[in-house]
């Protein structure tokens, strides 16, 4: 195998389990603790055909009991379960949903801080997922403004 084809298979790799595997597992957990709160969860860029290559690929993440996306159309029923929503300007009251999920989200915003300060208004538990700094596509999209770590290891942020 040649290196650029090595690289190739590297990034595939990566996708898959930053973009696939990673977030269903985290997303597990944030279920369970909506549960355990007997509250709905609440997922942010849920994605639509149009807005994540994911979701072209794969259809949309619906692990919410709500699953929003700023790419659906507002006022038109999805036939994919996704609503639109501003991450900025969620339209729930106060700690009304157990946990919140948002995957691949927040390393495009111009403000991550009003967003999960936002989130964690609306929810309980609020599980933050970003790229891993070790795969390509976290520096290779042309979208990303932000590389979020904990720790100095990136990844994920769960706020309480």
């Amino acid at each position: 195998m040649s290196m650029l084809s090595g690289l190739f298979w590297f990034g595939v790799a990566a996708y898959g389990y930053d973009v696939l595997i990673r977030p269903d597992q985290i997303a597990e957990e944030a279920k369970q603790e909506a549960r355990r709160r007997q509250k709905p969860i609440l997922n942010i860029g849920a994605g639509t055909n149009e807005s994540s290559l994911r979701a072209f690929l794969f259809g949309p993440t619906l692990w919410g009991d709500v699953n929003l996306d700023i790419a659906a159309k507002p006022g038109i029923p999805s036939p994919q379960k996704v609503v639109y929503g501003n991450i900025y300007n969620i339209p729930f009251p106060d700690k009304y949903f157990g946990s919140v999920v948002a995957s691949h989200v927040v390393e495009h915003l111009e403000n991550p801080k009003e967003a999960i300060d936002e989130l964690y208004r609306v929810a309980d538990s609020v599980y933050v997922i970003t790229p891993l700094w070790w795969c390509p596509h976290t520096w290779l999209h042309p979208d990303h403004k932000w590389l979020i770590t904990k720790d100095g290891k990136g990844q994920y942020i769960k706020i309480e």
